[in-house]
Parts: structure tokens; sequence; C-alpha cells
């Protein structure tokens, strides 16, 4: 079909006002859930609505060259820009995180996160054999319950340690530490280092419990976020769990505040982007996120820091 033949769409003459605004900022690069907190909606009232610009405007509207859009104004320009800048010179999102933070495996996510994939231990025959008969000690058939074996023994001293809520444990001599979820968010810089010097490798997420989930996650990361989960690491050497307690104590009396005030600074600059935009549009400022007062009385709380 000649081009030139083509019918141009006018988008502002096609799309209701709501409509416009949210496909406007689809185009620009807003992620779903930066649209609503900037639109003050909820993410399933902008999924319905970029549904509805797709049956006006047809399939691939965001890219198409028969469409005419109009020009975002400068201040929502320069937010959309500031957003940009942001995403790319954070660092990589862990489980993703987390942060991306999520799933089975306690993957990436925001602030750098440790691998998601756990290395197979190989059990020996004799090692199955003695945790099926009870012969060994309950820590070590928790350890052999972690990598696929399970024991009674073994699953009673989990649910025992599962109990610590909000604290670092060690299973055993030093062997495992077991990590809470909430935990485990605040301290990823920590656990990062602790695992690329080989003193923890990741074993097993714990699933019992809900992820940590607080609702300024989103605030924290370029990727979506479900959330991060609570894990177990095993300690690669058996006489390394002094080194583990000593290094993660260190790193919670000395670097945490700093963790958080980046964390917090790094909200404040995409709140500030999104509400921008939510002024241009003529809608509310988003919530903003919470001090770093709040943030870093909360981190303390959940690590056991007075």
């Amino acid at each position: 079909m000649d081009r030139s033949c083509q019918k141009v769409i006018d988008a502002r003459l096609n799309l209701a006002n709501l409509e416009l605004q949210v496909a406007l900022l689809a185009r620009a690069g807003l992620k779903r859930w930066e649209i609503a907190t900037a639109l003050g909606l909820q993410q399933g009232t902008v999924k319905s609505q970029l549904e509805r610009v797709a049956a006006k405007l047809g399939s691939g509207w965001k890219y198409r060259t028969d469409i005419i859009w109009p020009e975002l104004e400068e201040d929502v320009r320069l937010a959309l820009q500031a957003l940009k800048e942001q995403g790319s010179n954070s660092s990589p999102t862990l489980e993703g995180t987390e942060v991306i933070i999520t799933g089975q495996d306690g993957s990436q996510g925001a602030g750098g996160e440790i691998a998601a994939t756990a290395v197979q231990q190989v059990i020996s025959f004799n090692s199955a054999r003695r945790a099926m008969e009870g012969d060994l000690s309950p820590h070590e058939a928790a350890v052999l319950q972690l990598q696929g074996l399970p024991s009674k023994a073994g699953s009673t001293y989990l649910h025992q340690a599962r109990a610590l809520q909000w604290q670092l444990i060690l299973l055993g001599e030093g062997r495992v530490l077991h990590v809470s979820a909430a935990a485990r968010f605040w301290m990823k810089p920590a656990l990062a280092v602790l695992a690329g010097n080989r003193y923890i490798r990741y074993l097993h997420s714990d699933n019992v419990d809900e992820p940590y989930r607080p609702w300024w996650l989103p605030y924290t990361t370029n990727g979506r976020v479900r959330g991060t989960r609570a894990a177990y690491y095993k300690i690669v050497d058996a006489s390394g769990g002094d080194y583990v307690r000593n290094y993660l104590e260190a790193w919670l009396d000395g670097e945490l505040g700093d963790y958080v005030a980046s964390l917090h600074a790094r909200m404040q600059q995409r709140w500030q982007a999104l509400s921008r935009i939510a002024r241009i549009s003529g809608r509310p400022e988003p919530t903003p996120p919470p001090t770093c007062i709040q943030l870093l009385a909360e981190a303390r709380k959940v690590v056991g820091v007075s």
C-alpha cells in the first residue's frame, strides 16, 4: 500500500483525555507502575486504558508513523530524561533484585543481589543412608534437607530456625546462614560481598513466609518488583562461620546507614520525577517515599541493630 495514501490519525481526536495521558507516558517509556504512580491510578486502570488505546488506534500504535501525537511538555520531557538517566546509572537490579528481588532462587534485585542459581551439592550414598537412619546431628540433617534429602530431624531443625524472625542465625556449627526476607533486602551489599569472595553460596530459598514487599519498593528499582524472600546460604568453609558473623555485624554497625542513605536518594529522585509529571498532568502528587530517618529505623529494627 502506498504510504502517501495512508490515512493519518490524530491521537488527540481519537482518545479521551486520560487515554491520551496514559498513552503519551507509555510511548515515552514509562512502566505501568510508574504511569499509575504519576497519574494517581491503579495499575489495573492503566492496563485497561492501554487496552482501550490499542482498540482505538490499532496494534503497534506506539511506533506507527501514521499517528500524530502532541508534543510532551518540557517539564515532562525533562522528568522522563531524569528517570532514564537514573536507570542507566543505578546498579544492576537484583532479585533483581531485585532489587527483582524474586522467586524461588533469590535472584538478583535492586542493589546487586546474589546469583540466583544454587550449585547442587553431591550427596554420597553413605550420607543419604545415615540421614535416613537418623545418625546425623540435627543441623547436618537440616543441611541435607535443604539439598533435597528430606529427613524428620532436618525438618524439625529448620522449623525451629525459622521461628527466629528478623534475625540472622547460624544453623549448627556455622555451616548455614539463614537470612529473613526483610533482613536480606537491607543486607544485599554485605551478602553480595561475602558471596563474591566465596565465603557463602546461595543454597535455598525459604518460601515459608511472605516475601518482603513494602509499598515503596517500586521506587528502589527499575525492574519489576515482587519482593525479597528469605533464604539459606551455605558457608563454604566450615571454619568461616565466625568470619561471616563478624563481617555482617561490622557491616551493620558501620555501613548500613550509608546504604540506606543511597537507597533513599535514589527513591527521592524517582519520586520527584514522577511528581513533576503528575503536576503537569493536573494530578495530585504521588505519595512520597519514607524519609531517610524512617527507612533507617525500619532497617535497624529488621536486622536487630539497637
